[in-house]
């Protein structure tokens, strides 16, 4: 059974994800353009993931912020990360991208996405 405990660190809202009796991961989320959350951190303990935990974490939120009247979620990832793998299995869409090419903040292009709740 896996639990969550929500805290707040300054304008970042999160919950702790435990499994097992412990903390096994987190999630945090911004409030983003007129209040749209962001998704910004979803992160397991290695032997956690696979397992349907991080499914579960991104259900529970949504349900969390679809109670509390969100209409959508943001999140982005690198395109060199496994993360939108994850995030398309759960529904979301992509929606743009930025590339930082020739600026000193130079990384893998970010994906957004979007999933309407």
């Amino acid at each position: 059974m896996t639990e969550y405990k929500k805290y707040r660190r300054g304008e970042t809202f999160g919950y702790s994800i435990i499994a097992e009796g412990k903390e096994v991961g987190v999630m945090e989320y911004k409030d983003f353009w007129d209040g749209m959350p962001y998704l910004s951190l979803v992160r397991l303990e290695e032997n956690y993931r696979g397992k349907g935990i991080g499914s579960r974490a991104i259900k529970f939120l949504e349900e969390q912020l679809r109670a509390q009247g969100a209409k959508a979620l943001l999140t982005s990832t690198q395109s060199n990360e496994r993360g939108q793998h994850f995030y398309r299995k759960l529904g979301f869409a992509e929606s743009g991208c930025l590339i930082l090419e020739n600026t000193p903040f130079k990384q893998p292009m970010e994906m957004f996405f979007i999933k309407v709740l």
